[in-house]
């Protein structure tokens, strides 16, 4: 019983030992946004902001338009935003976009529902990456959700494309609201960046 105990101990000591040694995630020396313009009913200059993480890992927006209802017409039961980021970071590294979390608020009547939904390519490649989040109702609540995207599609190298995303939210039904968060009145959505030498 001692030896199979040391045997344990030992494993766990090496087991400890390989996962300090392992090298971090590996990202380039320095990242930064050029700049990013908007177009759509959804986002504009004066009520759109973007913040890039310190260790370049999320790219987040606030939108202090997007909000779909069904209580103002058929023109505000839908919004959409499409944004196009300028990245500069070093030769030798590839990104791709891989979960985004959105957070929000919805107020969504019984057989309603709200949806966002978001897409991005990167400019002159093929291939649009997308992830769709449903709220049905009855709801009435702030939310956060956490989606992996459909596929991967990761920038060409040497390159850096402009990356290029789209945002929609939209209500089905009689009564539905989607996308003011009551604490700070934005949809918000945290984009995960992914890096890798190439």
């Amino acid at each position: 019983m001692a030896r199979s105990a040391c045997a344990a101990v030992a494993m766990a000591a090496l087991l400890l030992l390989i996962a300090a040694a392992a090298p971090a995630r590996a990202q380039p020396s320095s990242v930064t946004v050029n700049w990013v313009t908007y177009g759509g009913n959804g986002c504009s200059y004066s009520n759109t902001q973007y913040v890039l993480s310190p260790d370049w890992k999320t790219l987040t927006f606030l939108f202090g338009g997007m909000v779909a209802t069904t209580d103002e017409g058929l023109a505000n039961k839908r919004k959409a935003c499409q944004m196009s980021i300028s990245l500069n970071y070093p030769d030798g590294w590839s990104c791709t976009l891989g979960q985004v979390t959105g957070r929000g608020f919805a107020d969504i009547a019984k057989d309603s529902k709200g949806i966002y939904e978001t897409h991005f390519y990167f400019s002159g490649q093929t291939g649009t990456p997308s992830v769709t989040r449903k709220l049905k109702g009855e709801l009435v609540a702030n939310f956060e959700h956490t989606d992996s995207f459909s596929t991967q599609v990761w920038s060409q190298c040497n390159n850096v494309p402009n990356l290029n995303i789209k945002v929609v939210v939209r209500v089905e039904g009689k009564k539905a609201v989607i996308a003011l968060d009551s604490a700070d009145t934005n949809f918000e959505l945290i984009y995960y960046l992914n890096w890798k030498e190439c």
